[in-house]
């Protein structure tokens, strides 16, 4: 199956393709007007649809909902934006591809950047989606103090890793299948003990993602890994 996305789409829509998608459908794949594809909105429907051509303009007639996921994704990684872009738009095609509810970027005490182009995290998000069929798009909430991330929490585990040498669990050992979760990841200079001491405050739990001194955008590649595994 090859998936497309308009996040208008609904039952008995027509909807326009940008000019990106609707290339990739008619000149990677060869499709033409009264052909059938698959797209999503993003909101959890898989819809069929009709290609309809408009001089220039490619449509699609939204004909039946083929799939409906009414539940978004129980996990949210908190992420202090990397240095590099490239390691930061990694981890959110890798997240994405695994599967994630929302990605929340935090301003720590010690982050490395602040400034961020969410549209070109927001493309390869959905980039991302459609090459493995997922059909919710992950909300990536903008830089947000790391005090205001903490206190807005309301999933049902909430996390914090951190490199300092006190008492941790480690994360698989700390998770619960079906339950929902909030998992925050440092940068590279680590949370402060002050924030960790905040976080803990406010209920979050210690954990250790294991023996290895990872990279962040690692580190949280490896928290989305191992709740997808604790909830296989």
């Amino acid at each position: 199956m090859n998936l497309f996305y308009h996040p208008e789409a609904t039952l008995g829509a027509t909807v326009q393709l940008e000019v990106q998608e609707a290339q990739h459908i008619t000149k990677v794949f060869r499709k033409r007007a009264g052909d059938k594809v698959e797209f999503t909105n993003g909101k959890g429907k898989l819809f069929s649809a009709e290609l309809v051509m408009e001089g220039k303009k490619t449509l699609a007639h939204i004909l039946e909902i083929l799939r409906t996921e009414d539940i978004r994704h129980p996990l949210e990684i908190a992420v202090c934006p990397t240095k590099s872009n490239d390691r930061l738009e990694w981890f959110v095609e890798k997240a994405v591809e695994i599967g994630i509810g929302r990605i929340l970027l935090v301003e720590a005490e010690h982050s490395e950047r602040v400034h961020l182009k969410l549209d070109r995290l927001h493309k390869i998000a959905i980039a991302a989606m459609k090459q493995s069929l997922k059909l919710r798009l992950p909300e990536i909430v903008p830089v947000t103090p790391f005090s205001e991330v903490i206190n807005n929490c309301t999933t049902e585990i909430k996390c914090i890793a951190h490199c300092y040498d006190t008492e941790k669990k480690l994360l698989r050992d700390t998770l619960v299948k079906n339950a929902s979760a909030t998992i925050f990841i440092g940068p590279e200079g680590d949370f402060s003990k002050k924030e960790v001491e905040l976080a803990v405050q406010k209920g979050f739990q210690p954990v250790s993602l294991g023996t290895s001194r990872l990279r962040t955008e690692t580190a949280a590649l490896v928290a989305v890994n191992t709740f997808d595994i604790i909830n296989q």
